[in-house]
Order: structure tokens, then C-alpha cells, then sequence
């Protein structure tokens, strides 16, 4: 069973946020959530309930967008070949399309290369760069990565391809000898807003080349369409890569979704077919995390992302739809083998006795590592302690990590370092090498930063909670109006919300196709509302012999609409008796 959560509810401000409130012509319940969003002022709280594209930053700020611009030019005016490499998740694969469709949309001839998960690795393959050399590449342009590849950089370099790094990923103690690197978290930067996902640096470096070519930073009407379709894609990867939804992010998030539900590309539309969301349905922040990005980090986890840039490219009906296809049956491949690899490092996880435990460190041989990722993020969920998963083979391991609050992944492998052979990533993300023979060395090393960093109370999950309210105050059109916080996610999660003093009434229901949620209806005063307990099943004999007594919800409401009625539900997050 899951660690109990702490619950932790901002202070109530009522004075202010009725004020903020009448400014905005809002409830007063969305003004305290402004508040705690830090979005006092209220024209900093109106930009932020109404996106501006207005409000985007010109791309020329960023660290060697001129230079970048410059040689790309260049090399389009004088034929010379370009190849833009990318990575194989969801932020590479959005922001290598991107790249790719304005090509295409200048009508030049380009490839793109995206490296293999299960040979290559993530980042900058020296194989790879040396078969450029051969060929006669000489622009390299990398997306969501390259930032730490000084010694393939380095070669690249010598074979005489000019390299133009755009990354969002920290840069090490040295930076590779490249052309440009377009990456607002350098050191040097002055940047304003140094949160951009890989796919939105992509789309800056395409702004900037379609201000280049029109002459001016105003760009043509053409290049403006072009730009405004392309958000999609800068979504895509924005979203799914969870880069905080604030500042520049809120606004390609925003327009770049309603440029999904718009877009013109068939392989996208087919996608969003494939994934249950009809032509012209609107696209939420959700949907690209739970059906639109799975099907897509499929390709690169389990065969080769290349089949899903063409698949965003592609125009032919009969090679989309096969596409789409194998890429649900890869999907599906993928929930299995992910969920062979889960039982088995839970158990090793239980064996560590993880209670006792600040970090895990887990490994299996043959353990697939294109869903080890997945696995860490579950069993953090499930044990709320930093997690790396490794997949070992042939005497070499492939680690994914991912953490919790309060310990930076980078950071403890920068303290581990001895034990691995290399390591890249954020805070909550990491991907790193190690020999087999290292493993108890890295666990050792791991637990021990753990230790340092972490404080008992760390290592229980806490909820933020926006709001203690009395339910009567849910209405259906309260609850809409808390839709102008949308697209909701990083550093601006969906509203949370408790209410104490309720009962338990009826008998909760098993519900779901698993059958491992539970359905139940609870009343205060007069109120009453359906609550829906996703995936606590384990709660079910509490909830039962709860019935009659108090309880608080900590809860984010939804509206039902249901044969031609709409109604207020609530998704529970944690329950108190």
C-alpha cells in the first residue's frame, strides 16, 4: 500500500481573493487559486487566464540563435546537406517533425535521423556522425540533445560538419565545440524564460529561420500560418516532456493544442483517431499524456521512432492508417512488457524492505529498456523514494530514474559518478550507463546522497490542496470556470480540493474494466455528490466500514455530462475518516 499523504493546504486568503476575483469577474474560489499560483496581480492573472501569442518571446534572444539562423541559411542557399538528429521520446520526435515540416515547406530536400534506443542510446551516435562525414553532411542540426556531447561533438568538428545544437537539457562542466548551441539553461544566457522543452527551442529556431528568410522579424503571412500549424507539434513535446505549463510553455501549450484539433498533417488526425478523439474534438493537456504521447513513445521504447516522424509527415491514406495500426499493437506490446518488468521489480523492491530505504536502485537482466522509465515512475508513485530501473545485457546496464521532490537526479549522479560511465537529464529524469559490476556501488552511493538530501518527511507524498470549500459551492458553472487554469500540469497542476464533515452514503461500487476503482456517493448537509476513487480499490473494506462516520475528501472536480444532464463528480485523490 502506498505511504499515507500528507496534506498540506495553502493559506486562505479571503480578503484578497474576492478582490482579485472582482477584478477578473471570476468567483472567488478561482482568485485564491491565482493566488497560490502566485498570480496576485491581476493583469499578471489575466494574461494568464486569457494566453496571448502576443506574449511569445522573439527567438533572437536565445544563446546563439543568430549564428544558428546564419549557417542555415547559408547552407540552404548553397545546397549543402543538412541532417537534423533528434531523440526518441515525444519531445524529440515532436521537435524533429517540426524541424522536418518547414523543410519540407521550403521545399529542400533534408534527413533526419533519430539514433536507435536499444543500440545506440540516447544522444549523439559517434557511428552516426562518422557515416555523415562520409557522405558529405555538412550541417548537423541536433533537437533535445546534444548539449553534453562534447566528444562526438568533437568529431563532428574534425570531419568538417558544422553542428548546431538546440537543447533544453543542463549543460555540463565543459560545452561541445559546436557551431551554435541554441539552449537557454547555458550559463551565459540571458534568456528570460530558460524552461522551454526541446520541441519548443525547435520551434524557436523555426521562427527565427522564417524571420531570416522574409527579412524581417515581422515574417510573411505564409510563414505565420506555417508557424501557428507548427505549434502542434511544440505541444506535443512540451506537454509530454512535463516542462512547467507557465510563461512561454502556457502559451504553446495552449494554441499549439487547439492547433492539434485543427491540424491539417493526416498522420496526426489519424492519430488522434487511433487514440479515441474524433476530427475537430477538442485536445486537452490529458489527452496528449495518457492516449496521444503513449502511442507515440511507443515506437521509440519498443521498435524505432522513425516510423512516427514519417507518420507526422506522411500524406499517403494507406501508409498512415498501417502506421497507426502497428503502432497500437506496438502500444499494447508495450503495457504488457511494461507490466512483466513492474511485477518483477516491484518484488525486488519489497525485498529491500523500501520502508527502511530512502532510494531504490533496481536491476534485472534483459529487463526491456525502452519501459524502464515507466516502471521507475510507477514504483516512485507506489514508494514515494527516488528510483533508477537498469536493464542489464552482455556485462552493460541501461538505468532510467526518476524522483521526487527535493532530490535533483543530475545532482546525485554527479555524486555517483565513480560508478557510472555516463549520465544526463533533469531534476525528475535521468538516463545513465553503467557496467553490471557497478551496480551495488551506484545503490550504495545512491542511498547515501539519499540520506543526505532527504528528510523522513520527505519520503511521504504530499498534497497540495487549493482550497477547503463547502460543497454546496460546486456547481456545474463554478466548476467550468476553473477550466480557465487550463492546460493544466508542471508548476500548474489542476485544481485540488477538500471537504471535511462529509458522510459515506450508500454501499461503494466496484467499477471499471480492471475493477480496481471504486464509486461512491457522499453528502454534506444537503449536498450530495458521486465520488469516483480511481485505482483504490484497496480502500474498498475502509470506505465500507466507514459508512455513517465523517470523512474529508481531498478531491479535483469534474462535470458529467450524461444523456443530456450535467453534473458535478468528484475525483478523489485521498480520503480521511
Amino acid at each position: 500500500m502506498p505511504p499515507p499523504k500528507r496534506w498540506h493546504l495553502h493559506d486562505p486568503r479571503p480578503a484578497e481573493a474576492a478582490a482579485l476575483a472582482g477584478e477578473l469577474d471570476v468567483a472567488p474560489l478561482l482568485g485564491q487559486i491565482l493566488l497560490n499560483r502566485g498570480l496576485g496581480d491581476p493583469a499578471a492573472a489575466r494574461r494568464f487566464l486569457r494566453p496571448d501569442l502576443g506574449t511569445l518571446l522573439d527567438p533572437s534572444g536565445l544563446p546563439d540563435m543568430g549564428r544558428a539562423v546564419e549557417r542555415i541559411s547559408a547552407a540552404l542557399r548553397a545546397g549543402e546537406k543538412i541532417v537534423v538528429y533528434g531523440d526518441y521520446d515525444v519531445d524529440g520526435v515532436s521537435a524533429t517533425t517540426l524541424l522536418m515540416s518547414l523543410f519540407r515547406f521550403l521545399g529542400r530536400e533534408v534527413r533526419y535521423y533519430i539514433p536507435d534506443r536499444m543500440t545506440e542510446g540516447y544522444s549523439l551516435s559517434r557511428t552516426a556522425i562518422e557515416r555523415f562525414g562520409r557522405e558529405g553532411v555538412k550541417v548537423l542540426i541536433t533537437v533535445d540533445c546534444g548539449t553534453t556531447d562534447v566528444a562526438e561533438i568533437t568529431v563532428a568538428r574534425d570531419l568538417g560538419i558544422d553542428v548546431i545544437v538546440t537543447d533544453h537539457h543542463e549543460p555540463g562542466p565543459t560545452l561541445p565545440p559546436a557551431f551554435a548551441i541554441v539552449n537557454p539553461k547555458l550559463p551565459t544566457s540571458t534568456y528570460p524564460f530558460n524552461l522551454l522543452a526541446g520541441s519548443g527551442v525547435a520551434f524557436k529556431l523555426v521562427w527565427g529561420i522564417a524571420q531570416g528568410l522574409s527579412a524581417s522579424r515581422k515574417v510573411t503571412p505564409a510563414f505565420r500560418e506555417f508557424l501557428v500549424d507548427s505549434m502542434a507539434f511544440a505541444a506535443l513535446g512540451t506537454v509530454a516532456d512535463v516542462v512547467p505549463l507557465i510563461g512561454e510553455n502556457r502559451v504553446i501549450a495552449a494554441f499549439g493544442l487547439s492547433a492539434i484539433a485543427k491540424t491539417r498533417s493526416p498522420g496526426l488526425r489519424a492519430l488522434l483517431r487511433g487514440a479515441g478523439i474524433a476530427d475537430g474534438e477538442p485536445v486537452s493537456a490529458t489527452d496528449v499524456g495518457f492516449k496521444i504521447g503513449p502511442r507515440i513513445n511507443a515506437g521509440g521504447r519498443m521498435t524505432h521512432a522513425s516510423q512516427v516522424v514519417e507518420l507526422l509527415l506522411g500524406t499517403d491514406p494507406g501508409t498512415i492508417e498501417d502506421t497507426v495500426e502497428r503502432l497500437d499493437k506496438t502500444n499494447r506490446d508495450r503495457q504488457r512488457t511494461e507490466a512483466q518488468v513492474l511485477e518483477v521489480a516491484r518484488a525486488a523492491a519489497l525485498r529491500m524492505d523500501p520502508a527502511n530505504r530512502r532510494s531504490l536502485v533496481l536491476a534485472g537482466e534483459g529487463w526491456h529498456p525502452g519501459v524502464i522509465g515507466i516502471v521507475a515512475a510507477t514504483l516512485v508513485d507506489e514508494f514515494h523514494r527516488p528510483t533508477a530501473v537498469i536493464s542489464l545485457k552482455d556485462g552493460i546496464g541501461k538505468g532510467s530514474a526518476r524522483s521526487i521532490p527535493g532530490f535533483h537526479l543530475t545532482e546525485a549522479f554527479a555524486a555517483c559518478a565513480a560508478a557510472l560511465e555516463g549520465f544526463g537529464g533533469h531534476a525528475y529524469a535521468a538516463g545513465f550507463e553503467i557496467r553490471t559490476d557497478r551496480v551495488e556501488a551506484l545503490r550504495d552511493l545512491f542511498e547515501a546522497h539519499a540520506q543526505r538530501r532527504l528528510a523522513p518527511e520527505d519520503l511521504l507524498p504530499r498534497l497540495t490542496l487549493d482550497a477547503e470549500i463547502d460543497l454546496a459551492e460546486l456547481s456545474v458553472a463554478r466548476v467550468r470556470e476553473l477550466s480557465l487554469l487550463d492546460p493544466c500540469g508542471a508548476a500548474n497542476p489542476a485544481p485540488l480540493l477538500s471537504a471535511a464533515g462529509l458522510r459515506v452514503s450508500g454501499e461503494p461500487r466496484i467499477i471499471g474494466k480492471n475493477a480496481n476503482h471504486l464509486s461512491f456517493y457522499v453528502t454534506q448537509g444537503r449536498a450530495s455528490f458521486k465520488a469516483v476513487a480511481f485505482g483504490m480499490l484497496d480502500r474498498l473494506h475502509e470506505v465500507n466500514s466507514a459508512r455513517g462516520r465523517n470523512c474529508a475528501l481531498a478531491f479535483q472536480p469534474q462535470v458529467n455530462a450524461w444523456r443530456g444532464s450535467e453534473s458535478v463528480d468528484l475525483v478523489v485523490r485521498d480520503i480521511r475518516f
